[in-house]
């Protein structure tokens, strides 16, 4: 859908690798680039609905409610009655994932994600074996193990005019990933974009982006999302921008390195709010003028330092430690691991 950016997109020419699974005997290498149909149905779609996670930044401080989602919330809270925990999430309706295969697409990155990124498909294998991702069983009703594998991954190098990505060439990026992955209309993948060092991403020309170079816009980290093409359908999807820098970064000392954990602290927020609210009509907090609206992550969204790092916790994820946020659970009333 036109409305969606009014920027051009940037796309000269790209090249894209699926790569198998870490269990796989090899990978199978596949090459195909970015076409016109990409880019056309990322202009032409429709219900692409985010929410994004506010930076540790002047600017991210001073974002509205209204501006962290582009879908109106479906109801207004009521005061509590005696007795009533005020975070506690609410169930409106909306589907969840009881399984699903996670999908890492890497852009732009000759180097590899573990130069890139800090290996997050190492830290998403460990989270899916982990007692922490089962404080989604409340939520989406299984206590089945082992229910968010990684599966197949994507790599996409190209050429860009510019450092910015605007929404449609997200967009184009997850369309093109998802038809290579042969994923369409489908509850039961979700694709996490991964953008380098030094790319920005934003919603509009000027004021609402991931821009570490620039101050003045830097309001969020990231951000998941859900869109449906007119031609593949339904697609879930999370944008992972650099995550080592002021404003989005975990504090040190850090067990893993400041790129390990501020990778895995991000993502995992991504991965658990879309586990349980995927197009932001499932769980989320409704009788509390505070929390209002804000999912089982953001809940738990630790506050910031001076230097404008998040002062999350240690513990561990799949026998091995982390430093990352902790998430919400309607079973303790509170913020856990």
């Amino acid at each position: 859908m036109s409305a969606l950016s009014n920027a051009p997109l940037t796309f000269l020419s790209v090249l894209l690798f699926a790569t198998g699974t870490l269990s796989a005997q090899s990978s199978s290498s596949l090459q195909t680039s970015i076409s016109g149909s990409d880019m056309a149905s990322a202009s032409s779609a429709s219900h692409a609905w985010y929410r994004i996670t506010p930076a540790s930044t002047p600017a991210g401080k001073k974002l509205s409610k209204s501006q962290l989602t582009n879908k109106n919330l479906a109801s207004v809270p009521t005061l509590p009655q005696p007795g009533f925990y005020p975070a506690d999430l609410v169930n409106h309706g909306g589907p969840v994932l009881t399984s699903a295969h996670q999908n890492p697409v890497y852009f732009d990155c000759p180097a590899g994600p573990t130069a890139c990124w800090g290996n997050p498909t190492s830290f998403l294998t460990r989270l899916n074996n982990s007692a922490f991702i089962h404080l989604t069983d409340q939520y989406v009703g299984t206590t089945a193990n082992y229910r968010y594998p990684v599966g197949s991954s994507v790599k996409i190098n190209q050429t860009l005019q510019t450092n910015v990505l605007y929404l449609n060439d997200i967009l184009t990026i997850v369309h093109a990933a998802a038809t290579k992955l042969s994923v369409s209309n489908s509850y039961d993948n979700i694709l996490h974009v991964f953008l380098p060092q030094g790319i920005d991403t934003c919603f509009d020309l000027t004021t609402i982006c991931y821009s570490p170079d620039n101050q003045s816009s830097f309001r969020f980290c990231a951000y998941h999302a859900s869109v449906f093409f007119n031609d593949i359908g339904h697609i879930l999807f999370t944008v992972q921008p650099y995550q080592n820098v002021p404003g989005c970064q975990v504090a040190s000392p850090s067990p893993n390195g400041l790129l390990v954990d501020s990778t895995a602290s991000t993502l995992s927020h991504e991965l658990i709010e879309t586990i349980t609210d995927p197009d932001l009509d499932a769980w989320w907090s409704d009788k509390s003028l505070i929390e209002q609206g804000e999912e089982i992550a953001d809940i738990c969204e630790p506050i910031g330092n001076g230097a404008g790092q998040f002062l999350d916790p240690t513990f561990i994820v799949g026998g091995k430690n982390y430093k990352i946020q902790l998430e919400y659970s309607n079973k303790f009333h509170g913020c856990t691991h």
